[in-house]
């Protein structure tokens, strides 16, 4: 992992070591998708969630990461959702692949939620080994917290029920928010070194790689559909972006069943 854990808090010269938080206008640069496909079904896609993209930088959790000034506490909650959420989540990519009408689709996808177990659970494990513990002894007994079993239930659900296409736009958000997320976020960089891997990670090169051979795939499947299936697409990214949203908001809470 770029940017070790166990650092302390080290100054940076970047605009997060003032201890300043930019208004969420200011963490926009350029959309990479919409720069590495422009005009393309997934740049218009991601240019119709420009609203939701917004509310998603301003949040506290992520201005928190960048000035440093997220709690500790709020920071080990995400990692131990996200490690509940991977889990599911590479099983839904796993159904998604599934039913993939192209061999070529299948595979990609496969090796997809292969990553989300091994290569970004391991990610998450570098945070947990930090802190003394490890993914088994943070989450055994771990519940997902509302927003976080909202996600989940939601993706499980729509890649269950619905067609390849329609299972394809529900998992994409993960994809595609993160890495425009970390783009944004590490032009700013963060003086705690912990939060400073994390922007590395999903704002480097190796993530961003991956992430468009995703947003390749999704265009070549969005090219056969219809204007009505296309829409359909359109309405699930939509919604799985807003649950982005609302698992960090979970996060920053720590949020709680109420009984």
């Amino acid at each position: 992992m770029d940017g070790a854990p166990a650092a302390a808090g080290a100054a940076t010269t970047d605009t997060a070591a003032a201890g300043v938080s930019p208004p969420a206008a200011d963490l926009q640069p350029p959309s990479t998708v919409e720069a590495a496909f422009p005009g393309s079904f997934c740049a218009q896609l991601w240019h119709s969630t420009k609203d939701v993209y917004s509310s998603i930088l301003a949040h506290p959790f992520l201005r928190g990461l960048v000035d440093g000034s997220l709690p500790e506490a709020a920071f080990r909650f995400y990692i131990a959702q996200d490690v509940l959420y991977l889990r599911q989540y590479g099983r839904s990519l796993a159904l998604v692949a599934s039913k993939a009408p192209r061999p070529e689709w299948a595979a990609f996808l496969c090796r997809c939620g292969l990553e989300a177990l091994e290569v970004e659970l391991g990610f998450h494990e570098e945070f947990l080994q930090h802190w003394g513990t490890d993914t088994a002894q943070e989450t055994a007994g771990a519940a997902a917290c509302p927003n976080s079993l909202l996600y989940t239930s939601w993706v499980t659900a729509t890649v269950h029920e619905r067609a390849f296409y329609e299972g394809l736009a529900a998992v994409l958000p993960c994809f595609v928010v993160y890495l425009e997320v970390g783009k944004a976020l590490k032009q700013l960089g963060s003086p705690h070194p912990a939060y400073k891997a994390w922007i590395d990670k999903y704002g480097g090169p190796e993530f961003e790689s991956a992430v468009l051979q995703t947003v390749r795939m999704v265009n070549e499947v969005a090219a056969e559909l219809g204007d009505a299936q296309r829409e359909r697409m359109r309405a699930l990214f939509r919604q799985g972006c807003r649950l982005e949203y609302m698992f960090w908001d979970g996060a920053w809470l720590q949020q709680q069943w109420p009984v």
